[in-house]
């Protein structure tokens, strides 16, 4: 089975966990047999990630949503194309139209009305109406990584008749807790307003007895370390070691995020046996909070912060449902979906209902 990747980043260049999702798919399935390859943006010189074959097309990552004739020459021998939101999903439709073959877009993100807060109210409504655009396409399936954002997906107004959900994984065997855990409220991901992190500083500050430790990524990093109450530390983020052992050390992982299509660092919080504070129904053990809410934040903070046992014991629970989200069970259904879209008749594998130029 030979599968073509499109994707608008892979790594080594990196943006957040959409990048990981893509990476770690791959990775698993060439392990499990699969000829994955991937067609991205990025440096031409580059033409292999550990072993997983690449082929870069220099020039901003928007300027893939006019790659399909690109696509279409580097899917000429696959049998399916599988492409992740946002730039590269459309130009992988024109390709598989013009290739006959079969087109699975995996969703990453749906944001809906969060682009209006991310981008301001006239970018944003063009980013929405894009998104609702792709949402829309007739792809041979559309994958969501979770029940609810592929229910924020059809509030958006798409039918999504062939909508999945397989939920990526973690590997377990990296991740277990630290005890007793240290007296630290972690946030990890990337610091931007859709993940909530100035709520999170404004929380810090009513809450000053409190020990934050925000370790992430972004163009907002400097400021937020010279703007952060006392109690607050930002540090840069590192994957592997330096990450496992900031889940494994927290005692509470907060999260309380605008927008998300899945929350990988919870459930990594939940391996490390961390309670959780987040607006993300991942199906954690810890005080679900809506997102804005500032005065439900403070409480679910202040709540775990004066109950050290209550939180181990919602650590303990989270660390047996994070067994759930292995790599195994992803791999085997995405691998089930591709061996039931090509064993279908062409006029139904393949995508249909929209006319697109090559």
């Amino acid at each position: 089975m030979k599968i073509l990747f499109t994707h608008e980043r892979f790594a080594p260049d990196f943006a957040g966990g959409g990048e990981y999702v893509v990476l770690e798919t791959a990775r698993h399935l060439r392990r499990r047999g699969v000829d994955v390859r991937v067609l991205t943006m990025g440096d031409p010189s580059v033409t292999d990630y550990e072993g997983i074959p690449t082929q870069r097309l220099a020039g901003h990552r928007y300027r893939m949503n006019g790659k399909s004739r690109e696509i279409a020459r580097a899917a000429a021998d696959v049998d399916l194309i599988q492409t992740f939101n946002y730039h590269a999903c459309y130009p992988s439709f024109r390709a598989g139209r013009t290739l006959r073959k079969p087109v699975v877009c995996q969703f990453l993100a749906v944001f809906g009305k969060a682009w209006l807060e991310m981008k301001g109210p006239w970018i944003g409504r063009a980013f929405q109406a894009y998104e609702r655009f792709l949402l829309g396409l007739p792809f041979a399936r559309s994958v969501f990584l979770s029940s609810y954002s592929m229910e924020l997906a059809r509030s958006l107004g798409p039918a999504l008749p062939k909508g999945q959900i397989i939920a990526p994984g973690i590997d377990l065997v990296h991740y277990a807790p630290r005890w007793p855990k240290d007296p630290i409220v972690l946030f990890v991901g990337k610091l931007d307003v859709r993940k909530g992190v100035d709520d999170i500083l404004e929380a810090a500050r009513q809450l000053p007895h409190v020990s934050f430790l925000m370790y992430g990524w972004g163009e907002r990093e400097a400021s937020l370390r010279a703007s952060a109450p006392l109690n607050v530390k930002v540090e840069s983020f590192e994957r592997g070691m330096p990450l496992v052992d900031r889940f494994a050390r927290a005692r509470v992982f907060v999260f309380p995020s605008r927008a998300e299509t899945f929350g990988i660092a919870i459930v990594e919080a939940m391996a490390s046996g961390c309670a959780i504070v987040s607006s993300i129904p991942v199906g954690f053990e810890g005080v679900p909070i809506v997102a804005g809410d500032m005065d439900g934040l403070v409480r679910a903070l202040q709540q775990l912060w004066d109950d050290p046992s209550e939180c181990e014991r919602m650590g303990r629970v989270n660390m047996q449902r994070a067994e759930n989200f292995t790599w195994e069970r992803c791999i085997d259904l995405t691998i089930a979906m591709y061996e039931e879209i090509l064993s279908a008749p062409p006029s139904m594998s393949t995508t249909s209902g929209v006319r697109a130029k090559s």
